[in-house]
C-alpha cells in the first residue's frame, strides 16, 4: 500500500504551517519542499487541515471500494457513530438508505463493536489488570506511544478497537464479505494495515461527501429524530467513553484527555510513575472523534456536533440503554515497540548551528516558531538529523535582507534620503550627507526637507503620486549640479529621494563650452584681421596697377607717335 499521508510538491510554498501544526515534527523540509516521514508520523491529520494549499493529501482508496462493489461482492459498511454529527440524517435508516444506493449491501454501526470494547474495559478495572489503563481506540494515540513513548506500552488497554471489533463481527457472519469502514479518521487506513483480517478498507467522511457528489445524490437535511438509545454512541465525544461505562464503586478514578499536546502531557505523567490507578480515555483530536481531520466540524460549530451525538445516544436521560451484542472473536491486541531513534547533537553542534543561523548569544535566541519549531535549540536539532535547514528562520532571513538592503543603502554611491509624508527627514546615506554637506545624519532626523533644498518635486510627486525620474536640477546653496529621482512608497508611506551627482560631468562641459567659445572668438579674430590685409593689399594692388596701365598707354602712344 502507498503511504497514507504524501505532499504534492507543485503546491507547497514554504509557509511552515505543517511543521508548526505537527506534534511531533515528522516533517522534512528540504530544496523549499516538506515531506512527510512515514516511520516518525502518527497520522493525526493535523497537517492536512493546516495546510493552505492543500498540499498534503491523504490516501483516496474510493476505487477500491468501487471495485469491490462492481465485481459483486458483498461489501458492508460499519459507520463510526460520528456519522450522525457529519451529516444532517436523521437516524441510521436515512443514511444506511444513501449508502446502498453506492452499492452496498448493508451498513451496521461501529458503536456495536465500541459497546463490546468498552465492556471489555470494564472487565479489566473489575480485575485490576494493570495499574493504569489507556484505551485503545485511537490509533493515533497507541501510534504516539509506540513510536515516542515505548516504556508506556504496557499500559495501553490490549484490547481490539471499536472499528477492528465491528469488522470481526461482520466477518464472522459474513466470511466472504469486503468490510468498509467509514469515519472521521485518517489513521484508521493504516490500524487495518497493522492489524489485518478485520477491514477490508477505509473511507474518510470526506471521501464519502466525494462519493455522494459524484452519484448526485442529495443529504436532505433532518433534526435528529428521538429513538431507540444506545450508549455506546457516545464514544466519539470527548468522555464519551467513560460516559457509557459503569464507573460505579470501583476503586478506580477516571480521567479524560484530548489533543495530542495534552495527551503526550499525561503519557509523560505516566512514564514518570504517576496517575496510577488510572482509567484513561485518549483522543488525539481535540474534541475528540467529532473533530477528527477529515470532518467539517473544523469550519462548523463542534457544540453542534456534540448535540446530535448525545440526542442520538441517550434522546432519554433518564434511560442508559444500549447494545447487548455477543462477540465470539479474540479481542486481544499487542503494540509492538516502533520507537523512533533520533540522534541527539553535542552541544558544540548546536551552538556551530546556531551560530550559522546569526544567533551567537542566549537574546539572538527569539523562539519565535516562525520555522514550525518551539525554540531555536529544537530548530537546530531538526538540522543536525537532515529534517530543517538554516533558511528556514525568518529572523535570520530578515536580518540577512535587511543588511543586504543597510549595505545597500550604506555604501551607494548615489545620495538617498528617506522621507514621511510630511516631508520629515527619516534618513540619510553618507552619500547624500557628503552632497549636503551635513557632518552627521542624525542631527537632521526629523528636520523637513526644505531645511536643504527646494521641496517642489518632493510635493509634486506626493500630491500626483507619480514619480520623477533623472530630472537635472542645481543645488545653488550647494553649488551641486545632480539628477534628482523621487520615488513615492505608498504602501510604506514613505518617500525617497535619491541624487546621483553630476557636478563634476555638468562642470567639465561648462569648461568645455568656455574653452570653445574662447576658440571661436580668437578664430573670429584671425579671419577678420585676414580680411582685412586682404582687403589692404587688394587696395594697394589696385592702385599699381592703375599706375603702370597709365605708363605703359603712355609709352605705346609715343611708340605709334614717332612711326608717323
Amino acid at each position: 500500500m502507498t503511504d497514507v499521508l504524501s505532499l504534492k510538491k507543485a503546491n507547497c510554498r514554504n509557509c511552515h504551517k505543517c511543521i508548526r501544526a505537527c506534534p511531533v515534527k515528522s516533517i522534512r523540509f528540504a530544496d523549499s519542499q516538506a515531506k512527510i516521514i512515514p516511520k516518525e508520523c502518527i497520522l493525526c491529520g493535523r497537517c492536512v487541515v493546516a495546510c493552505p494549499q492543500n498540499a498534503k493529501q491523504v490516501r483516496n482508496d474510493l476505487t477500491e471500494v468501487m471495485g469491490a462493489i462492481g465485481s459483486g461482492q458483498r461489501v458492508i459498511a460499519t459507520l463510526a457513530p460520528s456519522f450522525i454529527s457529519e451529516f444532517p440524517v436523521s437516524g441510521l435508516e436515512q443514511m444506511a438508505g444513501y449508502l446502498k444506493q453506492l452499492g452496498f449491501s448493508d451498513v451496521r454501526e461501529t458503536a456495536e463493536g465500541a459497546y463490546i470494547v468498552k465492556s471489555e474495559y470494564e472487565k479489566m478495572i473489575q480485575e485490576h489488570r494493570q495499574d493504569v489503563i489507556i484505551s485503545s481506540c485511537c490509533h493515533t494515540v497507541v501510534t504516539l506511544i509506540q513510536k515516542y513513548f515505548p516504556a508506556v506500552i504496557p499500559y495501553i488497554a490490549p484490547v481490539q478497537s471499536p472499528m477492528a471489533v465491528s469488522g470481526r463481527q461482520i466477518k464472522d457472519e459474513y466470511p466472504d464479505a469486503y468490510v468498509v469502514f467509514i469515519g472521521p479518521c485518517i489513521s484508521k487506513k493504516e490500524e487495518i494495515e497493522k492489524v489485518p483480517g478485520f477491514v477490508d478498507c477505509v473511507l474518510t467522511f470526506e471521501e464519502l461527501r466525494q462519493w455522494f457528489e459524484r452519484r448526485k445524490i442529495q443529504v436532505e437535511p433532518q433534526q435528529v429524530q428521538p429513538q431507540q438509545g444506545r450508549v455506546s454512541r457516545f464514544f466519539p465525544r470527548v468522555g464519551g467513553i467513560i460516559g457509557c461505562m459503569h464507573t460505579e464503586n470501583t476503586g478506580w478514578k477516571y480521567l479524560t484527555v484530548d489533543g495530542v499536546e495534552n495527551c503526550i502531557s499525561a503519557i509523560e505523567e505516566i512514564q514518570r510513575g504517576g496517575l496510577r490507578g488510572y482509567f484513561i480515555e485518549m483522543s488525539a483530536c481535540e474534541g475528540s472523534c467529532i473533530n477528527g481531520p477529515a470532518t467539517k466540524a473544523y469550519q462548523q460549530n463542534i457544540l453542534n456536533s456534540r448535540v446530535r451525538v448525545d440526542t442520538f445516544a441517550q434522546p432519554d436521560p433518564n434511560r442508559k440503554d444500549d447494545f447487548t451484542t455477543v462477540y465470539k472473536s479474540g479481542l486481544v491486541r499487542h503494540y509492538p515497540n516502533e520507537f523512533v531513534h533520533e540522534q541527539v547533537p553535542p552541544e558544540s553542534a548546536i551552538l556551530e548551528i546556531l551560530a550559522k543561523m546569526g544567533k551567537t548569544r542566549p537574546e539572538d535566541e527569539l523562539n519565535c516558531g516562525s520555522c514550525g519549531y518551539p525554540s531555536c535549540r529544537e530548530k537546530a536539532k531538526a538540522v543536525y538529523n537532515g529534517k530543517a535547514d538554516i533558511t528556514m528562520c525568518l529572523p535570520f532571513l530578515l536580518g540577512k535582507a535587511e543588511s543586504f538592503s543597510e549595505n545597500v543603502f550604506a555604501i551607494s554611491p548615489n545620495g538617498i534620503i528617506v522621507l514621511d509624508e510630511n516631508l520629515c527627514i527619516q534618513r540619510m546615506n553618507i552619500s547624500a550627507c557628503h552632497l549636503f554637506g551635513v557632518q552627521n545624519s542624525k542631527s537632521l532626523l526629523g528636520s523637513m526637507i526644505f531645511e536643504l533644498m527646494d521641496p517642489a518635486d518632493f510635493e509634486t510627486v506626493l500630491e500626483t503620486g507619480n514619480d520623477i525620474l533623472d530630472k537635472r536640477i542645481y543645488l545653488a546653496e550647494h553649488d551641486k549640479y545632480v539628477e534628482l529621482s523621487v520615488v513615492l512608497d505608498q504602501e510604506n508611506h514613505s518617500l525617497f529621494g535619491i541624487f546621483k551627482d553630476i557636478t563634476t560631468e555638468q562642470k567639465q562641459k561648462e569648461r568645455y563650452r568656455a574653452d570653445r567659445d574662447k576658440t571661436i572668438d580668437i578664430t573670429n579674430g584671425v579671419i577678420e584681421k585676414q580680411m582685412r590685409i586682404v582687403q589692404e593689399i587688394a587696395s594697394l594692388l589696385g592702385e599699381t596697377t592703375a599706375e603702370t596701365k597709365v605708363a605703359l598707354t603712355q609709352i605705346k602712344n609715343t611708340v605709334l607717335a614717332e612711326d608717323e
